[in-house]
């Protein structure tokens, strides 16, 4: 139902688009309508009996009558979500089974670096990724890894190049402010993608700030993106990339254990003024989660996405 009227230019209030937050639930008064993702996150035992729905996740059976928070007439300007049909120009190797995905679109993407876009990687079948690449261009990009058993993986793994999908962007809740004195970004995996897109705003705004980045993985080789990230965070004014892997190998000279390691001894996450970005897979996340909650990091503080 969000994209129906968003088509229609009814703007809902929403902000992850898969279900995860909740922003865009709504009562449903007349009418009824068919649950997409019933197993989506934000959804809670009394939703049912007060007839709550989730708009992103609900495909209307004939007329319905709703009540949502509120309507507006126009987007918010941090969420001008709009329909692609996107090509599939280029598939680049990164590491074991991890790709870079680059799709060219019919105009300039818009959004703020962070931010992601739903594909519908088959029909009927839609998957969250983070870009990658500065906005503004006419292509987007999404690092992803093949996961066995994976079926939104393996179907955005089996996409050959020429390939058109549908896409939407931009969702999301998570980019840089510019009220922050210090930002700590932190990546697990794949979820090197937005952060590499944060850094990249930040090098591009000679932003003076001091940035800690820390990337986990379970071997160096699959630190995705790895020597682009090493250039970049170079590049700042008071940069720091801490790389961390579970299985260390012979010439790594970064870390070893996990990043929640590395993370505790993060000097800048005593300052009250610190900021923290944080994506990758929900036990990871959780996890950085359980530290900054330990080194008395607010959530006001903290912006993260999750996907798995």
């Amino acid at each position: 139902m969000l994209g129906e009227a968003r088509r229609a230019g009814v703007w809902l209030p929403f902000e992850c688009g898969w279900g995860s937050c909740g922003t865009c639930k709504l009562t449903l008064l007349e009418g009824e309508v068919e649950s997409l993702f019933p197993e989506a996150p934000s959804i809670d035992q009394r939703d049912a009996r007060r007839r709550r729905v989730l708009a992103c996740q609900s495909a209307a059976d004939g007329d319905v009558v709703i009540k949502p928070f509120r309507v507006s007439d126009g987007p918010d300007p941090d969420r001008v979500t709009r329909d692609e049909v996107a090509e599939l120009m280029k598939v680049e190797p990164l590491g074991p089974e991890i790709h870079r995905f680059t799709f060219r679109l019919a105009a300039p993407a818009r959004y703020r670096e962070g931010q992601f876009a739903v594909l519908e990687v088959a029909p009927g079948l839609r998957r969250c990724y983070s870009m990658e690449d500065l906005e503004g261009l006419d292509t987007v990009s999404f690092i992803a890894k093949r996961y066995e058993g994976g079926i939104g993986s393996n179907a955005l793994f089996s996409l050959q190049p020429g390939t058109t999908i549908a896409m939407e962007l931009p969702y999301g809740g998570m980019w840089l402010s510019e009220k922050c004195s210090a930002a700590v970004l932190v990546a697990g995996g794949t979820g090197i993608s937005p952060i590499l897109a944060m850094v990249r705003r930040m090098v591009l705004a000679e932003d003076p700030r001091p940035v800690r980045v820390y990337y986990g993985a379970q071997s160096p080789e699959e630190l995705a993106a790895w020597e682009e990230l090493v250039l970049l965070v170079n590049s700042l004014a008071d940069g720091a990339l801490i790389g961390v892997v579970e299985k260390s190998a012979e010439g790594w000279v970064g870390q070893s254990g996990f990043v929640t390691d590395a993370l505790r001894g993060c000097v800048e996450l005593s300052e009250s003024t610190t900021e923290v970005y944080l994506a990758g897979p929900p036990p990871m996340v959780d996890a950085v989660l359980a530290v900054l909650t330990e080194r008395e990091v607010g959530l006001d503080r903290i912006r993260y996405d999750r996907f798995g």
